[in-house]
Formats: C-alpha cells, sequence, structure tokens
C-alpha cells in the first residue's frame, strides 16, 4: 500500500517539475526556428566607449558572421570589438549545450516574455551562466546578462529592425560591471589614491547597411594579421 501510495505521489508532482524545463526548451526552438533561413550576414559597424577606465574614440568596422559560429571584422585601423554580447549569434544558445531553468514568466507594455537561466554543461570561455529575457510574441531575445566565473558581469539590451526579411540587431548596449584587475604592487606603491573594486561603463553597438545570405566562403574567416575579431 505504502508503494501505491509513493507512485501515485510521484506520479502528481512529477509533470509539475519537467514541464517549466520543456517550455524552456519550446523557446529556443522557436527562435532556432524563426532564423534557420539565416546563413550569414555582413553589416558596418560603429562602436562607441563610455568606460571610466578606457578611453577610445568612436570605431568602425564591417562585420561578417557566417552560420553556425563564424564572425570576423575587417577596419583599417585598431579595433576592439567585444566578443561577449558584441555581435548577434542565433546559433549560440543551442539548447543540448546548456541545463534550462525557467525564472518567470511576465507581461507588460513591451509584450509577454520569459527569463531563462542558461547553465552551460561543458566549460565555456568561464561562463557560469547566461540570463535571457526572450519576447515570446516575436520570439526575440530582448536581453542577456552574462555572469563569468572571474567576476565579470555583462549586459546586453538589444533592439531590432527588419533587414531582408529578419529581425536582426540595429542597436546593442553592453553595461559593463567588471573586477579592477590590479597588481599587489600598484596598491603597495600608490596607497593614497582610492582605487575602485569594480569598473563600469556602456558599450554602444549600432548596426546598419546589412547584406543577408550573400554567400560568404569560409577562406573569409581565416586569420590574418590585419583583420580579425579582436
Amino acid at each position: 500500500m505504502k508503494k501505491i501510495l509513493l507512485f501515485l505521489v510521484l506520479l502528481i508532482l512529477l509533470p509539475q517539475r519537467i514541464q517549466p524545463q520543456e517550455d524552456a526548451f519550446h523557446y529556443l526552438d522557436a527562435i532556432e526556428e524563426k532564423y534557420a533561413g539565416l546563413k550569414d550576414y555582413i553589416s558596418d559597424v560603429m562602436v562607441h566607449f563610455n568606460i571610466e577606465t578606457f578611453k577610445a574614440p568612436d570605431m568602425q568596422a564591417k562585420l561578417y558572421y557566417k552560420a553556425p559560429d563564424k564572425v570576423k571584422v575587417e577596419s583599417k585601423k585598431v579595433f576592439f570589438f567585444p566578443r561577449e554580447g558584441g555581435y548577434f549569434n542565433p546559433s549560440l544558445f543551442k539548447k543540448e549545450g546548456f541545463e534550462i531553468k525557467l525564472l518567470e514568466r511576465s507581461a507588460g507594455d513591451g509584450g509577454k516574455a520569459v527569463k531563462l537561466r542558461l547553465t552551460p554543461k561543458e566549460a565555456k570561455m568561464g561562463i557560469q551562466h547566461f540570463l535571457l529575457t526572450i519576447d515570446t510574441e516575436r520570439n526575440l531575445i530582448r536581453e542577456v546578462e552574462l555572469t563569468q566565473f572571474d567576476g565579470r558581469e555583462i549586459k546586453a539590451l538589444i533592439e531590432y529592425r527588419k533587414f531582408d526579411n529578419f529581425e536582426l540587431p540595429a542597436r546593442i548596449q553592453l553595461k559593463l560591471d567588471i573586477p579592477s584587475f590590479e597588481s599587489e604592487g600598484v596598491k603597495e606603491f600608490d596607497q593614497l589614491i582610492q582605487k575602485p573594486n569594480r569598473v563600469t561603463g556602456t558599450i554602444e553597438i549600432t548596426y546598419s547597411n546589412y547584406k543577408v545570405n550573400s554567400g560568404l566562403p569560409d577562406d573569409l574567416f581565416r586569420e590574418s594579421g590585419s583583420s580579425r575579431l579582436k
């Protein structure tokens, strides 16, 4: 009798535990399906830095992307481009590579949305987890929050426009909150100056003049000394 009761309890509780995981998979599947036809794109990019410890003029370059994970930046000058969150890759969040948890659902003036936590199954660039905010009506990732094991925290806010029948980023704002890595020697030498424990700031990236599915060759993404992702 006890075994039967235990079985009935498990039968009642198990679907409630599995359902959120299945829902989370569904949201990622919808995004993958939305961009299944996106084979490659080219875009002009402009990057504006507003970081307290890093001063640089606005930078311009051309960005090349080919599914699923090839990316390259070309610029005539030295170009700093953030790898984490700086470019659009709809293949980045493959459900097979993550433990996924549905954190919350919400609805407001911006429409319906969900927040997911994605924890990599394998070590990947020191990433602890991602938090994704997904517009469930348009199947778009609106926000990406990235936490790394070394304490770096990066939040990407993404605005989209339609280019050649695909909704692609027109602007990505990266909000940075990262540790101020500083040697002990420097601290002892300059004790009178109050150094921040963390560095904050934003990076604004704008995209324009998209060319979609132009058939970019693999050879284009071979690294060269003058043009590659910095």
